[in-house]
């Protein structure tokens, strides 16, 4: 079955097999350390338009996307690090001599002839080696057409975003039975009570008492340390009772001696 015509047919590329070589042939310029591998090759769903093998020999998926297209393709080049990563042995068994290191992380580059905001934005999420983005310029070079790429720096969409004018805002204009509603009504705010504020609350009659104050917890008749004990007769009498009885004779005997 024959590959859809490529995005750029009318900047001078015919097709996309015509693209994909131009692309090969800028990065094998702009990046030497990357060797391209295969072309067109069947990932998961989709083909990868250049499987790529770095200089750590980690694999690289190599997507090209069409305009306004760069969301998908960065959708389909992380789902393409999630297929690679569990068949690097696999290719390495098929291929040794392409220096594939199955301990290394796969990584994604996504080239287009220009990124939206929230791709920009999506791609800031992950490490700068693990997704690259890069902007890709034709020309013509003795009457072919070629390809110039540059990366695209990281935090680029926090920049974009940053520098996009922003409009004042418009209130709609209401007729005058109406009321306004441009500047919203404020809503009363209950104060909260202070962390470790107080319990004034009475104690509880309850058995589990949550009010409890010191003086819950003091006995109800509590011995005054200064006091001296008092004797078991009635004060009143106390005068009667001669001072020599010895301590311990009830009193009763006492009188009868």
């Amino acid at each position: 079955m024959a590959e859809p015509a490529a995005s750029a047919a009318n900047e001078g590329f015919p097709d996309l097999a015509s693209l994909r070589r131009a692309l090969r042939e800028a990065i094998e310029a702009t990046l030497p350390e990357i060797r391209v591998v295969a072309e067109g090759f069947l990932a998961e769903v989709s083909p990868i338009d250049l499987l790529a093998v770095g200089g750590q020999g980690e694999l690289i998926s190599i997507r090209i996307a069409e305009p306004d297209g760069d969301a998908v393709a960065l959708t389909r080049a992380l789902a393409d690090l999630s297929w690679l990563r569990p068949r690097q042995v696999d290719f390495l068994k098929l291929a040794p001599g392409l220096g594939i290191e199955p301990s290394a992380e796969p990584r994604a580059l996504l080239v287009a002839r220009d990124f939206g905001r929230e791709t920009l934005a999506a791609a800031d999420n992950f490490p700068a080696e693990t997704v690259q983005l890069w902007r890709w310029r034709s020309g013509a070079e003795n009457g072919r057409p070629r390809l110039r790429i540059e990366a695209v720096a990281p935090g680029r969409g926090e920049a974009a975003r940053d520098a996009r004018p922003r409009a004042a805002p418009v209130t709609p204009s209401l007729p005058a039975r109406f009321p306004s509603t441009a500047s919203p009504v404020p809503r009363p705010v209950t104060p909260r009570p202070e962390r470790n504020a107080p319990l004034t609350a009475p104690p509880s009659p309850s058995a589990f008492r949550t009010g409890l104050v010191d003086t819950d917890l003091e006995p109800a008749h509590r011995p005054d340390p200064e006091a001296r004990p008092s004797h078991r007769s009635d004060p009143a009498n106390a005068s009667d009772i001669p001072s020599d009885i010895p301590s311990g004779i009830p009193s009763g005997i006492a009188s009868g001696m």
